[in-house]
């Protein structure tokens, strides 16, 4: 997701905010996972914990078993949050999530997950994490994502200005499994733009199983 000129100033009490990119890691293998509250409730200050490998804090049901990849190239809606904000342009974000049962008829957990933008070229500086936030019932299960990047302004003919923005995503995803092999996901995401809020964007896709095992 990426504007057509800097953002503005923030409406006052608006929204939250995100960490400043000041305060973020260099870029690490595996990225540590972001602390936060739901996004309506997101709390003024995130920390980011120290790297922690593999995020297995919640079990999740078997039908949640395997990997489920898919694209969100449209969204919903888009509210601008800076009073001067000009367009706003998603850019479309690839997602993969691979469940896996740990240990002999043990729990399915979240052992790899990808939340990014597709066309790696359109952007720099690219990193992100996700977890599984809570489970609810069989086969409902809410994640978080953290999603940082660096992007070119373009015009309105789509022709680079020369100015590089910073974003960063944070996406509630709340994800069902409907079916064999299908899962729905309906995404809330609260963006900042140079530690800035941007933008609160809603989108909905479906992820496909790419592999029914995972045991």
């Amino acid at each position: 997701m990426v504007g057509q000129g800097p953002a503005g100033r923030a409406f006052a009490g608006q929204v939250q905010t995100i960490p400043s990119q000041q305060n973020l890691p260099p870029p690490p293998q595996t990225s540590p996972p972001l602390a936060h509250q739901p996004l309506e409730t997101i709390p003024s200050n995130p920390v980011l914990p120290g790297p922690q490998g593999n995020t297995r804090e919640l079990p999740l049901p078997e039908v949640f078993r395997g990997c489920w990849s898919g694209e969100v190239a449209q969204v919903d809606s888009i509210e601008p949050l800076s009073p001067d904000a000009r367009q706003v342009i998603w850019l479309t974000k690839s997602y993969t999530l691979c469940y896996k049962q740990i240990g002999f008829g043990g729990s399915w957990h979240l052992t790899f997950a990808d939340g990014s933008v597709a066309n790696r070229r359109e952007v720099s500086d690219q990193r992100q994490t996700i977890k599984v936030k809570s489970v609810s019932g069989t086969d409902r299960a809410r994640l978080t994502a953290y999603l940082h990047f660096r992007a070119p302004v373009v015009n309105m003919f789509g022709a680079p200005t020369g100015i590089i923005n910073t974003l960063d995503e944070l996406t509630d995803l709340d994800c069902l499994v409907m079916g064999d092999s299908v899962m729905d996901v309906r995404a809330a995401v609260f963006v900042e733009n140079d530690d800035r809020p941007y933008a609160r964007i809603i989108w909905h896709a479906r992820l496909r199983r790419t592999v029914a095992g995972g045991g």
